[in-house]
Protein backbone atom coordinates (compact mmCIF):
# COMPACT_ATOMS: atom_id res chain seq x y z
CA UNK A 1 0.00 0.00 0.00
CA UNK A 2 1.90 3.26 -0.90
CA UNK A 3 1.84 5.89 1.19
CA UNK A 4 1.25 9.87 -0.46
CA UNK A 5 2.26 12.43 0.37
CA UNK A 6 -1.23 13.99 1.53
CA UNK A 7 -1.67 10.61 3.55
CA UNK A 8 1.38 11.26 5.36
CA UNK A 9 0.35 14.65 6.44
CA UNK A 10 -3.26 13.30 7.92
CA UNK A 11 -1.23 11.02 9.96
CA UNK A 12 1.30 13.23 11.33
CA UNK A 13 -1.75 16.10 11.45
CA UNK A 14 -3.48 12.93 13.82
CA UNK A 15 -0.96 11.96 16.33
CA UNK A 16 0.00 15.65 17.06
CA UNK A 17 -3.57 16.38 17.76
CA UNK A 18 -3.70 13.38 20.09
CA UNK A 19 -0.79 14.24 21.67
CA UNK A 20 -1.58 17.90 22.88
CA UNK A 21 -5.20 16.23 23.91
CA UNK A 22 -3.45 13.76 26.46
CA UNK A 23 -1.11 16.34 27.50
CA UNK A 24 -3.56 18.85 27.87
CA UNK A 25 -5.73 15.49 29.48
CA UNK A 26 -2.75 14.39 31.32
CA UNK A 27 -2.33 17.73 32.77
CA UNK A 28 -5.32 18.77 34.33
CA UNK A 29 -4.95 15.26 35.91
CA UNK A 30 -1.74 16.21 37.39
CA UNK A 31 -3.33 19.40 38.79
CA UNK A 32 -6.05 17.50 40.01
CA UNK A 33 -3.94 14.70 41.72
CA UNK A 34 -1.62 17.98 43.41
CA UNK A 35 -5.15 19.27 44.91
CA UNK A 36 -6.65 15.72 46.05
CA UNK A 37 -2.64 15.27 47.91
CA UNK A 38 -2.77 18.88 49.03
CA UNK A 39 -5.75 18.22 51.19
CA UNK A 40 -4.02 15.40 53.26
CA UNK A 41 -0.96 16.96 53.82
CA UNK A 42 -0.46 18.49 57.45
CA UNK A 43 -0.64 22.35 57.15
CA UNK A 44 2.39 24.11 58.27
CA UNK A 45 1.28 26.31 61.44
CA UNK A 46 0.59 30.42 61.31
CA UNK A 47 3.33 32.14 61.70
CA UNK A 48 6.11 29.25 61.70
CA UNK A 49 8.87 30.01 59.28
CA UNK A 50 10.74 26.88 57.81
CA UNK A 51 13.96 26.12 58.69
CA UNK A 52 16.13 25.25 56.11
CA UNK A 53 18.12 22.52 56.05
CA UNK A 54 21.53 24.04 54.74
CA UNK A 55 22.21 28.11 55.72
CA UNK A 56 25.88 27.96 54.49
CA UNK A 57 28.52 26.73 52.25
CA UNK A 58 31.76 27.53 53.85
CA UNK A 59 35.74 27.65 51.69
CA UNK A 60 38.76 27.75 53.37
CA UNK A 61 40.36 31.14 52.27
CA UNK A 62 43.38 30.96 49.78
CA UNK A 63 45.88 32.44 51.18
CA UNK A 64 48.81 31.24 53.62
CA UNK A 65 48.23 31.35 56.96
CA UNK A 66 44.34 31.07 56.75
CA UNK A 67 44.35 28.38 59.15
CA UNK A 68 46.84 27.78 62.04
CA UNK A 69 47.64 26.35 65.20
CA UNK A 70 49.44 27.75 68.19
CA UNK A 71 50.46 26.15 71.62
CA UNK A 72 49.62 28.45 74.80
CA UNK A 73 47.85 28.45 78.21
CA UNK A 74 44.61 28.75 80.29
CA UNK A 75 45.92 30.02 83.66
CA UNK A 76 48.35 27.08 84.87
CA UNK A 77 47.32 24.84 82.06
CA UNK A 78 48.41 23.78 78.66
CA UNK A 79 45.84 24.86 75.55
CA UNK A 80 46.18 25.14 72.02
CA UNK A 81 44.56 27.14 69.94
CA UNK A 82 43.20 26.67 66.62
CA UNK A 83 42.45 29.83 64.34
CA UNK A 84 41.21 29.93 60.50
CA UNK A 85 39.64 31.83 58.43
CA UNK A 86 36.93 31.29 55.78
CA UNK A 87 34.46 32.88 52.90
CA UNK A 88 30.85 32.15 54.03
CA UNK A 89 28.04 32.45 51.46
CA UNK A 90 24.50 32.21 52.93
CA UNK A 91 22.15 30.26 50.55
CA UNK A 92 18.93 30.56 52.82
CA UNK A 93 16.47 32.45 52.10
CA UNK A 94 16.50 33.88 55.08
CA UNK A 95 18.94 36.64 56.42
CA UNK A 96 21.97 34.14 58.79
CA UNK A 97 23.27 35.07 62.01
CA UNK A 98 26.57 32.77 63.40
CA UNK A 99 25.84 31.76 67.02
CA UNK A 100 29.59 30.10 67.53
CA UNK A 101 31.46 26.92 65.84
CA UNK A 102 31.48 23.49 67.40
CA UNK A 103 34.74 21.48 66.96
CA UNK A 104 33.69 17.61 66.64
CA UNK A 105 37.18 15.56 67.20
CA UNK A 106 38.39 16.89 69.77
CA UNK A 107 35.13 18.25 71.06
CA UNK A 108 35.23 21.72 71.53
CA UNK A 109 32.94 24.70 70.86
CA UNK A 110 34.44 28.28 69.73
CA UNK A 111 34.02 31.47 68.89
CA UNK A 112 33.13 32.56 65.39
CA UNK A 113 33.24 36.40 63.91
CA UNK A 114 31.99 37.78 60.15
CA UNK A 115 33.48 40.85 58.73
CA UNK A 116 30.74 43.88 58.54
CA UNK A 117 29.61 44.08 54.62
CA UNK A 118 30.96 47.61 54.92
CA UNK A 119 34.44 47.30 56.86
CA UNK A 120 37.02 45.24 57.97
CA UNK A 121 35.47 44.80 61.34
CA UNK A 122 34.41 41.49 63.18
CA UNK A 123 31.53 40.98 65.41
CA UNK A 124 29.65 38.04 66.51
CA UNK A 125 26.68 40.54 66.10
CA UNK A 126 26.59 40.73 62.35
CA UNK A 127 24.92 38.84 60.24
CA UNK A 128 25.14 37.89 56.58
CA UNK A 129 22.31 39.06 53.99
CA UNK A 130 20.24 36.10 51.72
CA UNK A 131 22.63 35.09 49.09
CA UNK A 132 25.36 37.83 50.77
CA UNK A 133 29.18 36.42 50.88
CA UNK A 134 31.29 37.55 54.31
CA UNK A 135 34.52 36.54 55.37
CA UNK A 136 34.41 34.61 58.92
CA UNK A 137 37.40 33.74 61.16
CA UNK A 138 36.42 31.25 64.12
CA UNK A 139 38.65 30.70 66.96
CA UNK A 140 38.95 27.25 69.27
CA UNK A 141 40.61 26.77 72.93
CA UNK A 142 41.39 22.89 73.19
CA UNK A 143 42.34 21.87 76.56
CA UNK A 144 44.08 19.44 76.95
CA UNK A 145 46.28 20.01 73.80
CA UNK A 146 45.97 17.42 71.20
CA UNK A 147 49.18 15.71 70.60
Amino acid sequence: MPFDLQSVQVAVGIIISLLAILGTILGWFGKAWQWLSSLWKEKPLVGVIDIPSKTMVLIPVSRSNALWWHMGSMGDQPAMQIVGDLNVTNISQYNVVVMGAKLRKPKAVGHAMLRAHDSNVYSSKHHILQGGISDLRFDFFVQPPVR
